[in-house]
């Protein structure tokens, strides 16, 4: 053993006695090599993942959907469906106890992207009716009258001078067409989304499948032999969009409550393999109220109440949908026609107009429990021309009442008014789905 260690050791010795110059310079190499990284590595290009994105709908920089203006920068405070505010541009705020006065403290440690600091002066969302005072680093609303809902209005995300915000991405490109954009890219420390704009959902799968992009974001719906091909990936996202079945009360036929809660009943599956949706506010909102008429599938009360105004003389109406929408407007249809003994005709159409008599399309249901705009018999958005004096009334009061128990309670009743009156036939929350290019590796 010892004899061995000898023979090691002058091995050793004579292998460092030939190369070690070489070593030496080797050494030294690395470690020069080494130390020139340390220093470049700040200005060293580093890898950049890079997704294109395809997207629906015409948008300009202040239109932005929200999905996307979120990710740039941040609104003065954020709101979940919960009802909980969280902080944003805005560490704090408080409200007057007349409900009339919003003041914002700015968070001192937050900076834009070009490093400025956020201040008062860079805050605008113009809106009306508002009296806008801004100190160094607070801002101040007053308003005309108590309006809860102005908490949801302030979430939108602000950019400065329309490109800069505070979030992870920055806007890097911007490409247009009269106006409206074409393509976003925006960039983080190791990856760029660049978005692609097509005005309609087949413009965008054929850029998919031409390799143009690598997925679309949003669709309604897959077709079913993109479903089948191997090469692509579909990804089901929930969100809180929901459909419904829609009624124009101004129709002589419909203004009858008896004949819109026959049609309710008279739809056998609600759901279509989706959440059910029992009234226009989401389900993960604080204000939701479970606890409504639900109309589940009663084909001998539908008749009943169907006939009540309607009568049993030959009636036809008319369905408009969306392309979309088609097959389940189809269904709706038969539906209609087995139980009520009815003419039905499916009408597709690209836009809506206040000439329908029913009307099954999508929705978003707003953050705030706040709809006024929708339901109230004011209003020219009310498109349903819906008008009950009690729900007007709590309409007006949710929207000026600042106790968060006693707004859930109003708009708790404003539910439970609303779906006995049946201006429409809430069906299911839907789900927005991703198709994607199968991963190289």
């Amino acid at each position: 053993m010892l004899k061995a260690l000898r023979r090691s050791y002058w091995l050793t010795q004579m292998f460092l006695g030939r190369h070690y110059k070489i070593i030496v310079r080797s050494t030294l190499t690395v470690l020069a090599l080494l130390s020139l990284y340390l220093i470049l590595e700040h200005y060293l290009p580093t890898y950049t993942q890079i997704e294109r994105i395809g997207l629906i709908g015409k948008y300009t920089l202040d239109t932005l959907p929200t999905s996307l203006k979120s990710q740039i920068s941040l609104g003065l405070v954020q709101l979940d469906y919960d009802g909980v505010v969280k902080p944003g541009l805005a560490k704090s705020y408080e409200i007057s106890p007349d409900g009339k006065t919003y003041t914002f403290h700015l968070d001192s440690e937050l900076v834009w992207q070009d490093g400025s600091s956020v201040t008062s002066a860079d805050i605008s969302y113009n809106f009306q009716n508002v009296t806008f005072e801004p100190k160094d680093q607070s801002i101040i609303y007053h308003l005309q009258e108590p309006f809860s809902p102005f908490i949801a209005a302030v979430t939108n995300p602000l950019l400065k001078n329309n490109r800069l915000g505070v979030g992870e991405y920055r806007i890097q490109k911007t490409q247009t067409n009269s106006g409206f954009l074409v393509s976003l890219t925006l960039v983080s420390t190791n990856l760029k989304k660049v978005y692609k704009f097509y005005p309609t959902e087949n413009s965008a799968l054929t850029a998919l499948r031409l390799g143009e992009i690598d997925q679309v974001i949003g669709l309604t719906s897959v077709p079913p032999h993109l479903l089948s091909d191997p090469a692509l990936i579909q990804t089901e996202i929930p969100n809180q969009r929901m459909t419904a079945l829609f009624f124009n009360l101004n129709d002589n036929l419909l203004s009858s409550k008896t004949t819109r809660q026959g049609i309710a009943y008279a739809i056998n599956d609600k759901t279509f393999g989706h959440p059910r949706a029992l009234s226009p506010l989401a389900s993960t909102s604080w204000a939701y109220n479970n606890l409504v008429k639900d109309y589940t599938y009663d084909p001998v009360k539908a008749r009943s109440l169907f006939t009540t105004d309607a009568g049993s003389s030959a009636i036809t109406l008319e369905l408009k949908t969306t392309l979309s929408y088609l097959d389940i407007a189809e269904k709706i249809a038969a539906d209609l026609r087995e139980t009520l003994q009815i003419s039905v005709d499916v009408k597709v159409v690209t836009t809506i107009t206040n000439d329908f008599q029913l009307l099954l399309v999508d929705f978003i249901p707003p953050l705030d429990p706040d709809q006024y705009t929708t339901w109230h018999s004011t209003q020219p958005t009310n498109f349903t021309h819906y008008n009950n004096l009690k729900v007007d009334k709590l309409l007006e009061d949710g929207r000026r009442t600042l106790d968060p128990k006693l707004r859930k309670d109003i708009y708790f009743d404003f539910q439970r008014f609303l779906l006995e009156d049946s201006p429409a036939v809430f069906l299911f929350h839907t789900s927005s789905y991703t198709l994607s290019h199968q991963p190289l590796f």
